[in-house]
């Protein structure tokens, strides 16, 4: 079987080694060159467990880097699964289509006839596979739209155990006809052994949106409740802590950021073509909540710093999105996003992750970029820790933190969002808050 992949960013590159693990002929599109060279390096060019080492083991043999398809080769199907941004439109936010558009024509347009099978693994607005992508390779090869194979597939793997995820997670397919779903059915087989079908390309569609957006809405029903609890004098982690404790019943999620680059845009593609409606309303106030808590973080700072001047340094640490599992993913991250804000109100920031790579770290161009978490802290007033990576668990022990001062000798203050630096909490010679407590006054 001989696949064609466009796109080798997190989704088509998973998804390419973990096909080549089962014996699948993998050729794959790129255009990003910082990507391909990571690739030829035997490397992923972001963090993932083992990869490294597979694409080492297949690189060349059932992996393969092309500038263009083989036009040699009998290819079954071609997998697109570029990206889909957001662009600010009017008052909202639309997806943008452009890259898709660009991959059927420049990478598949070449070599495509019409007999392969063409799979999207990108998220859509409902209605993009058959009345975007369906035209627009019909009008490349000639054929009737009725004889062209289209088949939505999306993608639901976890950064941090995707290629795990991909073996054992049920794979979605659909397809426009029955030679399509044959096809897909054949592909991803191949890779997992459970296979849910589709009743339409639609619902595919809808499941990967419905996936994404579930989660993003009852994570802003954890921090809705977090914020209403201090509003009552009452810590919000705890609140929702002992609501949970022992009741199977309730499972409200912890507060935290709800990003990264499919929960931040997942809900907006959902909506992009929905009539108005209530259901349409409660999704985009969910996600406008889970906005607004980069907000409630930035005026924190500004409550507890004061205004910006040549010595308000804010250091922020956990600049990926998410600490578990790790990934050093910036994309759509919170944590990105408040230092953006800070910075342009004129505080000087200094940057810290386990795991980001410092290059793409420093290319954000939002300040000063430390690998030691207490370098970043020297000459700051405040200490926000944005994600929950496990380390922070210990590594805040050490007396050089615990001994910090603000650079006018008062109390250093740190902003544990994720509730993660334990050891911390029982220290007296810093003030420590959480999103549970952060706007209680008075509150330790």
């Amino acid at each position: 079987m001989n696949i064609g992949i466009i796109g080798l960013g997190y989704v088509g590159l998973t998804l390419g080694i973990a096909a080549a693990d089962k014996g699948i002929n993998v050729y794959g599109i790129e255009v990003n060159q910082h990507i391909k060279d990571c690739i030829r390096q035997g490397k992923a060019h972001f963090y993932e467990p083992g990869i490294d080492n597979m694409i080492r083991r297949y690189s060349g043999k059932l992996f393969h880097v092309v500038e263009k398809f083989p036009r040699d080769l009998a290819f079954d199907a071609f997998v697109i699964t570029v990206g889909t941004p957001l662009k600010s439109e009017g008052e909202g936010k639309q997806p943008n289509f452009d890259y898709i558009r660009s991959a059927l024509k420049d990478s598949v347009g070449e070599i495509y006839d019409g007999s392969q099978l063409v799979i999207l693994r990108s998220t859509v607005s409902v209605g993009t596979t058959r009345k975007i992508v369906v035209p627009f390779l019909s009008k490349i090869c000639g054929r009737a739209e009725s004889e062209i194979l289209v088949a939505m597939c999306p993608e639901r793997t976890i950064e941090g155990n995707a290629i795990e995820e991909l073996t054992h997670l049920p794979q979605i397919i659909s397809g426009n006809n029955a030679r399509s779903l044959e096809i897909a059915q054949g592909v991803f087989r191949r890779i997992t052994p459970f296979v849910i079908e589709a009743a339409s390309l639609e619902e595919a569609e809808l499941i990967k949106l419905y996936c994404n957006t579930y989660r993003d809405m009852t994570f802003a029903l954890g921090n809705a409740f977090c914020m209403a609890a201090q509003k009552f004098g009452v810590d919000g982690i705890d609140v929702i802590r002992h609501a949970n404790e022992g009741y199977h019943r309730s499972n409200i999620c912890r507060p935290g950021f709800v990003a990264g680059p499919c929960l931040e845009k997942d809900a907006y593609i959902l909506i992009n073509n929905m009539p108005d409606c209530d259901s349409r309303d409660f999704i985009l106030a969910a996600r406008r909540f889970n906005e607004s808590m980069e907000d409630i973080v930035v005026k924190w700072v500004e409550e507890k710093v004061g205004k910006p001047s040549g010595d308000k340094t804010v250091a922020l640490s956990g600049m990926a999105f998410k600490g578990q599992p790790e990934t050093s993913d910036l994309r759509g991250s919170s944590s990105v996003y408040i230092a953006r804000k800070l910075k342009e109100r004129g505080y000087r920031l200094n940057l810290h992750d386990f795991v980001a790579l410092p290059e793409e770290m420093k290319a954000l161009e939002l300040g000063d970029c430390y690998d030691d978490l207490y370098d970043a802290c020297r000459d700051a007033s405040v200490l926000l820790v944005l994600n929950n990576h496990k380390k922070y668990g210990s590594v805040l022990e050490r007396d050089e933190l615990r001994a910090r001062k603000t650079p006018g000798g008062g109390t250093f203050e740190i902003l544990d969002s994720w509730n993660v630096c334990t050891e911390l909490h029982y220290c007296g010679d810093i003030r420590i808050s959480t999103l549970g407590n952060m706007n209680i006054p008075g509150a330790l």
